[in-house]
Parts: structure tokens; sequence; C-alpha cells
């Protein structure tokens, strides 16, 4: 996590995400982050959590979450889902204010891999 300076007396905090694609997030400077290394977004009361579904490969819904961070968090996840005995096939995300949208991933539970539709 790196405090990085926007414009003239602006900053802001970058965290480089953990999962693949390499990416980051970006928050307001006096965003306030919890957990066990103080790095979990998830403790500012600003926070908005998005909400996945995982479908099976007939589109009904198997699990919904709010707890991944980032779309590519919840990608990695297919194989949690399915170790609960799930069938995820498809997922879906509905950000704050919006309506649902399907992402362009699909999983093979057989091979456990994620690939684009």
């Amino acid at each position: 996590m790196e405090l990085h300076e926007v414009e003239e007396s602006e900053l802001e905090w970058v965290v480089t995400c953990r999962f693949e694609p390499e990416h980051q997030h970006v928050y307001p400077y006096d965003w306030f982050f919890g957990g066990p290394n103080n790095t979990d977004p998830r403790a500012d009361p600003r926070w908005t959590p998005c909400a996945y579904t995982y479908y099976d490969a007939t589109l009904h819904p198997v699990h919904t979450t709010s707890a991944p961070l980032c779309d590519d968090q919840a990608i990695d996840e297919f194989t949690l889902v399915a170790g609960w005995g799930l069938r995820p096939h498809f997922l879906a995300v509905r950000r704050p204010g919006e309506k649902e949208v399907m992402l362009p991933w699909k999983y093979d539970l057989t091979s456990d891999v994620v690939s684009e539709l």
C-alpha cells in the first residue's frame, strides 16, 4: 500500500491487488483501512460492496456474496464455491446503483479452469 500525490496537496492510497491480472485499487487519502495488516478497505464506512452471483450451467443462481474486493477475486473464488459442492459455471456482478451484468468468464469444474467467453 503506497501513498501517492495526485495533484498538489492532494493524496490518495494506491493498493496493488494480489489477484491476476496485476492491477491497483485507489482510495482517498482519508480512507480507513482495517484487518490484521491494516490493508482491508472494507473497514471504511464509505465502502459499498458489489454483489457477485455464481450461476450453474443452466443459469440458476447457486451462490451470492459481497465478500470479494474486486471482480478478479470473485473470478478466483470459483474454486472456493465449487469446493462447497456447488456447480458454478458463470459469474455476474451487481455494482452499487447498477443492474446485474454477466462477466465474460466461464468456469469448468472438471479442469478447475476459468476461461473467457
